[in-house]
C-alpha cells in the first residue's frame, strides 16, 4: 500500500507543480503589474496632467488666472492625478489577491478531487487482490489471506463476468479448496467461451473425474480426447487416459499412456512418483494376465542393455559413465535422493538424468539415450555437457539452498569414453 501512495503522489506532483507556480513567482509578476502602471494607461494619465498644467500656465501667463488661482488648480489637478494612481493600484492588488486565493483552493482540491475519484473509479481492490496473490503463490499467506483471495476472485468475477484469467484463476483455487462443483461451473463457463483453450479442458475434464468420485465417464473421454487431438503430450489428458485404458483392462496402453507423462515430468516430483507408481501398477497387471514373459523379457533386455553399455562404454558415443560417491562431510538421510544428471551450460533442463538414493552411493551411473526426458533433445544432439550429481536434501528436483553437488563444468565429447568420478562435497 506504501508504493500506491507513493505513486499517486508522483502523479499528482507534476499537477501541484503547475498549480503552486503562479504562487512561487508572486512577487516577480506583482512588480512587473506595478511596472505597467507606467505602461499605455499611466502614460495617458500622465500626459493628460502635462496637458491641463500647461493649460493653466497658459491662462497665468495671459493674465486670466492670478498666482492663488494658479495655485490651487494645479493643487487641484495634482491630487486627481494621485487619486486615480492609487485606484488603478489597488484594483491591480484586489486582482492578484483574488487570483492566489484560486490557486490555494486549486492546490487543495484538485488532489482531493483526483484521488476520491480514484478510490470510486478506480482499481484499488485489483491493487488489494494481485498483492494477496503474489504472497500465496510465495508461501507468505495464511488461512485468512487464501479466503479473502477466493472471496475477491468470486466479486471480481460477478463484477466481470468475461475476465477469465480471474474466472480461471478461481476455478484453481475451488477444485483445491474441495468445491467442485463451483470449479467445474467457472471451467465450463472459460471453456465456451474459449474452445481452443486446451489445457483448460484438460483441467475441466479433471474436475469431471473428481466430481464423479474419481471414475472415468463418457464426458471425460470426450473431453480427454479432444485434449489429445491437440496436444498429444497433454500430461494431464494422459494420465486420464492411462486410469481409462485401465478401468477396461487395456493395461498395455494405460503403461504407454502414463509412460509419456512420465517422460515429460520433472524426476523426483509428487506427478512424477504416482505416475511411475501407475506404470508400475499395469506391469503388474499385465504379468497376471499373461505378459509376464513380455514383462520378464523386457526387464532382462534393458538390464543387459546398460551392462553391456558399463563394459563397451568406449564404443558408445551416446553415453557418459560416472562414478558417483558422497564427501566425508556430508551428512545425509539414506532415503534422501540423489539426481545425477547432463546438461548443456545454456539450459538447465537435463539431458539425461538418473535418480538414486544416498544409500546407492557409492555408485557407477550410466547416462545415455535412454535416460533421456525429451525426445528430440539427448546426448546425441550435442557436444559439450556439464555433469552434475546433487544430493537433493529437501527431496525436491530443482537446485535448492541446502542441497549438496558435485559437478564437472564442461565435459567435450571426445572425452566421454574416457573414467569419470563426481564427489558431492559442495553446499550449495
Amino acid at each position: 500500500m506504501i508504493d500506491l501512495w507513493m505513486m499517486l503522489a508522483l502523479l499528482l506532483l507534476p499537477l501541484a507543480l503547475v498549480i503552486a507556480w503562479p504562487l512561487v513567482g508572486k512577487r516577480h509578476k506583482a512588480r512587473r503589474a506595478e511596472a505597467n502602471t507606467d505602461g499605455p494607461e499611466g502614460a495617458s494619465q500622465a500626459a493628460l496632467y502635462r496637458e491641463h498644467l500647461a493649460e493653466i500656465e497658459q491662462s497665468r501667463a495671459d493674465g486670466a488666472i492670478d498666482e492663488a488661482q494658479y495655485a490651487s488648480l494645479k493643487t487641484e489637478l495634482a491630487r486627481k492625478l494621485l487619486a486615480e494612481e492609487q485606484g488603478g493600484s489597488y484594483q491591480l492588488a484586489q486582482r492578484r489577491d483574488g487570483g492566489r486565493g484560486l490557486l490555494f483552493a486549486l492546490a487543495f482540491a484538485v488532489p482531493l478531487a483526483a484521488l476520491g475519484l480514484y478510490f470510486y473509479w478506480g482499481a484499488h481492490d485489483d491493487v488489494a487482490l494481485y498483492r494477496d496473490i503474489v504472497a500465496s503463490q510465495s508461501g507468505a499467506s495464511d488461512m485468512v489471506v487464501e479466503a479473502r483471495i477466493t472471496q475477491q476472485l468470486r466479486k471480481r468475477v460477478e463484477s466481470h463476468p468475461e475476465d477469465l484469467n480471474s474466472r480461471y484463476m478461481l476455478a484453481q483455487r475451488l477444485l483445491v479448496s474441495n468445491d467442485i462443483q463451483g470449479a467445474l461451473a467457472q471451467y465450463r463457463y472459460i471453456v465456451a467461451k474459449e474452445p481452443e483453450a486446451v489445457n483448460i479442458r484438460a483441467e475441466l475434464a479433471q474436475a469431471l473425474f473428481f466430481a464423479n468420485g474419481s471414475k472415468i465417464t463418457a464426458e471425460v473421454i470426450r473431453e480427454v480426447e479432444q485434449v489429445l487431438a491437440t496436444q498429444p503430450n497433454n500430461t494431464t489428458a494422459l494420465g486420464l487416459a492411462g486410469i481409462a485404458a485401465f478401468e477396461q483392462k487395456n493395461y498395455m496402453a494405460a503403461k504407454s499412456h502414463w509412460q509419456r507423462a512420465l517422460n515429460q515430468l520433472t524426476p523426483g516430483s509428487n506427478a512424477a512418483q504416482a505416475l511411475a507408481a501407475g506404470v508400475q501398477r499395469a506391469e503388474a497387471a499385465l504379468a497376471k494376465v499373461g505378459g509376464e514373459a513380455v514383462a520378464n523379457s523386457t526387464a532382462i533386455a534393458s538390464e543387459s542393455a546398460e551392462e553391456s553399455a558399463s563394459k563397451v562404454q568406449s564404443a558408445d558415443e551416446n553415453s557418459i559413465a560416472v562414478t558417483v560417491s558422497l564427501g566425508d562431510a556430508v551428512k545425509y538421510s539414506p532415503s534422501t535422493p540423489v539426481f545425477v544428471y547432463a546438461r548443456t551450460a545454456e539450459s538447465p533442463m537435463p539431458l539425461a538424468i538418473v535418480r538414486l538414493t544416498a544409500a546407492d552411493l557409492p555408485a557407477r551411473v550410466v547416462l545415455d539415450e535412454s535416460r533421456a526426458m525429451m525426445p528430440g533433445r539427448s546426448l546425441k544432439t550435442v557436444d559439450q555437457v556439464q555433469v552434475v550429481a546433487r544430493l537433493a536434501v529437501g527431496g525436491n528436483a530443482r537446485p535448492a539452498p541446502g542441497d549438496w553437488q558435485g559437478e564437472v563444468k564442461m565435459l567435450a565429447r571426445e572425452d566421454w569414453s574416457k573414467p569419470l568420478s563426481i564427489v558431492i562435497d559442495q553446499q550449495i
